[in-house]
């Protein structure tokens, strides 16, 4: 078995633990049933664009929806491993934002990751969401980085408007991962909000590895 089937295996693994503590043993415990039917409820009003079922078996990049928005951080975990049965690797803390873009035909929802660990190579995360009439009909997922040596030179900005700037960049894309998205809403404006997380992203980068990324963002900007 190669490596990245042993971590999603682990992954799925610790999936079907939790869900195992939430099945009928959790469901006898009488009030508890109704604060997990308003979390549910909860959970399906902050999607507000539909994921197609097949699109769990999408690849590279698999999307479903998934996780909780109230446990959302923004952090990364990069070069991880499997050690004794258990993944590890560096965790990293990060900034993160949100943007609603227009290429050509297209509308993405482009959310930004930045770690602090890697801000010295000028380096962020991007998981990207095209939008078609409601539906999110692709997801990928990139590593960019600034390879302009002006001071400051896109600083903060996303691949779309490095591009818009003119300032020099480059991109890898994984091999393979999985994308959870807990909150989902590409509308424009201050109270959307967008929680998620990249989980075993494999890059050929050194500094990266395999990564997860995770995101909470409220407020959405639009390109014009």
């Amino acid at each position: 078995m190669t490596f990245a089937a042993l971590l999603l295996a682990s992954a799925i693994s610790s999936a079907q633990t939790a869900a195992v503590s939430t099945g009928p043993a959790a469901a006898q415990a009488g009030p508890g049933v109704k604060a997990e039917a308003e979390a549910k409820l909860k959970f399906k009003n902050l999607l507000h664009a539909v994921i197609h079922p097949e699109a769990k078996e999408w690849e590279p990049l698999s999307l479903q929806a998934g996780g909780d928005p109230g446990q959302a951080v923004n952090a990364v975990v990069l070069r991880q491993v499997k050690v004794k049965g258990k993944i590890k690797g560096a965790s990293a803390k990060a900034r993160a934002s949100a943007r609603l873009v227009r290429s050509k035909d297209d509308r993405w929802l482009v959310v930004s990751i930045f770690p602090q660990a890697l801000e010295k190579r000028r380096f962020h995360l991007e998981v990207r969401f095209r939008v078609v009439e409601g539906f999110i009909e692709d997801a990928k997922a990139a590593a960019v980085f600034v390879m302009d040596s002006r001071p400051g030179a896109g600083e903060g900005l996303d691949s779309f408007a490095l591009r818009a700037a003119g300032v020099a960049f480059q991109e890898e894309s994984p091999g393979s991962g999985q994308v959870l998205v807990s909150a989902l809403d590409p509308r424009p404006g201050k109270t959307a909000f967008n929680a998620g997380r990249l989980k075993l992203a494999e890059f050929a980068d050194a500094d990266l590895g395999f990564v997860d990324a995770s995101w909470s963002v409220r407020g959405l900007s639009a390109s014009p």
